[in-house]
């Protein structure tokens, strides 16, 4: 059985995709620790975690395009497409919650109930489509970021990181953005050429 069908994202988006979220969640970490906490100025609403239990915030908004999304410092949660797609910061590997599963509010990553694999075509498509609208949503974030702080905020934020950068941070967008048009693509039909197409008895 071929890869595509096990994995809603072949290996290498997955691997590209962890990298851009690894550094996308550590600047958001930054943005709510400001005295500002830019992700509340953004619009998102925020869960405070109870006092003496374990786990991150739950902060929730918008995604471009219709549907919400929910972050932790562990990941995202993306409805879309009629389905809520848990996608991972360790891994990048989007899988399906079943909300009727989960008791809000959650505010580790063992509370969304044991997410699961995408098994159908339709789960397979709303998980690519889950991951293309997040990283529709970071780039643009990102792009708001930017303009409201200067690009020295997301340097300072990026010279704050104990390890080195895949991406400098005046591309995080632009990658983002790319990560969302390689997986888009997925969902694109092969067409074949018809000049290039052999000779019927060549």
């Amino acid at each position: 059985m071929g890869s595509s069908l096990l994995h809603p994202l072949p290996p290498e988006l997955r691997r590209d995709g962890e990298r851009l979220f690894e550094v996308s969640m550590w600047c958001i970490g930054r943005d709510v620790s400001h005295a500002d906490n830019l992700l509340l100025r953004h619009g998102f609403t925020r869960e405070r975690i109870p006092a003496g239990q374990p786990g991150t915030s739950a902060y929730s908004g918008a995604l471009p395009g219709g549907g919400a999304l929910t972050l932790w410092g562990f990941g995202a949660l993306c409805r879309v497409c009629g389905e809520s797609i848990y996608v991972p910061r360790d891994g990048f590997s989007p899988a399906v919650v079943e909300e009727e599963r989960v008791t809000w509010p959650v505010f580790l990553a063992a509370g969304l109930g044991g997410p699961r694999e995408p098994l159908t075509p339709c789960e397979h498509s709303a998980a690519r489509a889950a991951v293309v609208a997040l990283a529709g949503w970071m780039a643009g974030y990102e792009e708001w970021v930017r303009g409201l702080m200067g690009a020295e905020w997301r340097h300072a934020c990026f010279a704050a990181r104990p390890k080195v950068s895949p991406v400098p941070a005046e591309l995080l967008a632009v990658e983002w953005r790319r990560l969302a048009g390689r997986i888009e693509a997925l969902e694109r039909p092969v067409v074949v050429n018809e000049s290039f197409a052999p000779l019927a008895g060549a």
